[in-house]
C-alpha cells in the first residue's frame, strides 16, 4: 500500500484555531481520546494528521495515518480516493472499492475547512502513482549529479512559482510583487 507520509507532513495544513494538526504538533489528549473510536489505528505514532472541531451538539474528527483516512463511520485507503468535492460543510469523496465507486461525506466544522481538506485530498489524488515515479527514476539513473541537482531546483521553483500565485489569486500578494518575484525566480534557473 502507498504511503502519503511526506505529501501529508508538506501540505496539510497546521491551524489549531481551525482543527488542524499535523505531526509533530499532534494534541496528545485529543488524539488518545480518538484512538479508542479508531480501533484499526494502534498507535499514536501512527497518526500523521489530524482534523477535530467541536461543535454545540457533535464532534468532528478526521484521523491520517501514511496509508488511510479515518473519520467516525469509516476509514479507506488514500490511493482509493478518485475525485474531491465540496458540498459546504462537507468534503465528498469518490472511492474506488472493488471496481465500484462509492460516495463518502466526511463532515467538518466549517466550509474554510472542508475547502482545506478538500485541497489536501485533492493533491492526494493527483499525486504520482507507482509506475509514474518509477518511470522518473529510470530517466534519471543515467544523468550525472549536477543534472539532478538542476531538474530537483527546477522542479522546487515551479512549485514556489504555483505558491506565490495562490498567494496573488488569494490577495495577499500585489501583482508587481508576484511578477518580481517569479522573474527572480526563474532567473536562479538560467
Amino acid at each position: 500500500m502507498r504511503s502519503y507520509r511526506v505529501l501529508l507532513l508538506r501540505k496539510f495544513p497546521e491551524n489549531p484555531t481551525l482543527g488542524f494538526y499535523r505531526h509533530p504538533k499532534l494534541p496528545s489528549s485529543l488524539v488518545g481520546r480518538t484512538l479508542v473510536r479508531f480501533l484499526h489505528v494502534t498507535s499514536p505514532a501512527d497518526v500523521v494528521a489530524f482534523y477535530y472541531h467541536e461543535g454545540f451538539f457533535r464532534d468532528y474528527e478526521v484521523l491520517f495515518t501514511d496509508t488511510h483516512i479515518y473519520d467516525k463511520k469509516a476509514y479507506y485507503p488514500l490511493e482509493d480516493i478518485r475525485e474531491v468535492k465540496i458540498d459546504r460543510k462537507d468534503v465528498l469523496l469518490e472511492i474506488n472499492q472493488l471496481g465500484h465507486t462509492l460516495v463518502h461525506r466526511l463532515r467538518l466544522g466549517s466550509p474554510v475547512a472542508a475547502e482545506l481538506m478538500a485541497r489536501v485530498l485533492t493533491l492526494i489524488t493527483r499525486a504520482p502513482k507507482e509506475e509514474a515515479l518509477e518511470r522518473v527514476i529510470q530517466k534519471r539513473a543515467g544523468l550525472n549529479l549536477a543534472s539532478v541537482q538542476w531538474l530537483e531546483l527546477r522542479d522546487e521553483v515551479l512549485r514556489t512559482i504555483d505558491l506565490l500565485y495562490e498567494k496573488y489569486q488569494e490577495g495577499k500578494l500585489g501583482l508587481l510583487e508576484y511578477e518580481m518575484l517569479r522573474e527572480d525566480l526563474l532567473r536562479r534557473l538560467a
